[in-house]
């Protein structure tokens, strides 16, 4: 996406999810509400339901509180929200006693939300209710929108482009679809159906033709033949590619019965990758799954069990980001002088002095063997060894380099800064 820009630019921050940029454009503008999880929004519910005479309800009064109706009408709540649905788009039910027995709980939960000050909603409903009330500190002319990857927009994240569209902000938006597909005036039942009507909409809606940023390349690589190939499939139209015996290694299908199954076949191809190239690492595989939570469990019991050590990548906490550790162990340091847990985590962050692997190892190994705590002890010069165990001369040497920039930044007390203003100049 990036290559195919004209311009020549450079960002100050990259964000790679829509509810990642909500995080940086409102992060200095705060909702006065307290945001509320959806156990408090059911509790909300399970209030306000119980102050409701079951007459009131013609059709749920007899089961206004119950557990599984509350929860129905949490998820009716929820998908309305995302659908940027108002309450009163509930009158096109034909049923009308139901009709009008959602609008009161709903206007009655509303009601409440809003008395005690509460928010519930996703990130990208906060941010769409920032922008729409100009709550919005942010300079939209620095900001640059590239979006890919997309075959649709959810009703939240249009209405977030529509909104920074007319802010100005300048956005990218590219999907992925062959030209011929693209040009075809049927599109029903192709590969590239979704992409294609994806583009098909939004040059209709913001009047812009799309731009063909494809590339054309002399011989075509094992996964262009496929693509083409696939298409031809959904399509019904005969084309012949000359597939060779590198773009059948290069591309396989397997089929398994069960997950099982399929895991081990995949650890033992690695494997015997790795044996057959010696140029080959663990590093050079990837492995995408369709179903991260499903296969987790499977997936590390057969890699254990095959020796294979991998990285399942999925979306963490920012408590869980180095950084976040780094200033949370100082912190902890600081408030309770040296516990040997906290300077562990600062240490185990690779964030904190130059020291390796294998010397962190060793000193962890070693606090937690004599269960040295608190800035005393860690003061103290490291004696002993348990019979010649443990290489006290070098252990030494990585405590006065682990503890004497702690001290020196613990000593420091707080200062005044003076600004003056001389001759017109601030310093």
């Amino acid at each position: 996406m990036l290559e195919c820009l004209p311009q020549q630019a450079s960002f100050a921050i990259t964000v790679t999810r829509f509810a990642q940029m909500a995080r940086y454009l409102i992060l200095n503008d705060l909702p006065a509400k307290t945001s509320l999880d959806d156990i408090g929004l059911g509790m909300a519910f399970y209030k306000c339901l119980t102050e409701l005479d079951p007459k009131d309800l013609r059709v749920y009064g007899a089961i206004k509180q119950d557990s599984q109706f509350i929860q129905q009408l949490i998820e009716l709540y929820h998908e309305m929200t995302k659908a940027q649905m108002n309450f009163l788009d509930l009158e096109s039910l034909t049923d009308e006693d139901k009709r009008a027995d959602l609008l009161l709980i709903f206007e009655k939960v509303t009601a409440y939300l809003n008395q005690v000050q509460l928010a519930q909603g996703s990130q990208l409903s906060h941010l769409i209710e920032a922008i729409e009330n100009d709550k919005v500190s942010s300079d939209f002319s620095q900001i640059a929108l590239v979006i890919d990857g997309f075959t649709r927009f959810s009703a939240e994240e249009e209405r977030i482009v529509d909104l920074l569209h007319g802010k100005g902000v300048e956005i990218v938006i590219g999907a992925y679809a062959s030209k011929k597909a693209y040009a075809s005036p049927f599109s029903e039942g192709n590969l590239y159906q979704a992409s294609v009507e994806f583009l098909h909409h939004l040059a209709s809606k913001y009047q812009t033709p799309a731009q063909d940023c494809s590339q054309t390349h002399e011989k075509m690589d094992s996964f262009d033949k496929a693509s083409r190939l696939l298409e031809s499939s959904y399509d019904f139209s005969e084309l012949t590619l000359d597939v060779d015996e590198k773009d059948r290694d290069n591309l396989q299908i397997w089929s398994c019965l069960t997950q099982k199954e399929e895991l081990e076949l995949v650890a033992r191809s690695i494997r015997q990758k790795l044996h057959e190239n010696s140029n080959l690492s663990y590093k050079h595989f990837r492995i995408l799954l369709g179903d991260v939570a499903s296969y987790q469990l499977s997936l590390k019991t057969i890699f254990d069990q095959y020796q294979i050590p991998f990285y399942l990548g999925r979306s963490e906490s920012m408590a869980h980001h180095h950084l976040t550790q780094f200033v949370e162990s100082i912190l902890a340091l600081k408030r309770y002088r040296f516990r040997q847990e906290d300077l562990i985590n600062l240490l185990r962050t690779g964030l904190y002095t130059d020291l390796s692997q294998s010397d962190i190892d060793a000193f962890e190994q070693y606090i937690r063997y004599l269960g040295i705590n608190g800035l005393p002890a860690f003061q103290q010069a490291f004696t002993k060894s348990h019979h010649g165990k443990f290489d006290l001369e070098r252990l030494n040497a990585l405590r006065l380099r682990i503890l004497e920039p702690l001290e020196t930044l613990f000593a420091s007390r707080k200062q005044k800064a003076e600004i003056s203003c001389k001759s017109g100049t601030l310093f």
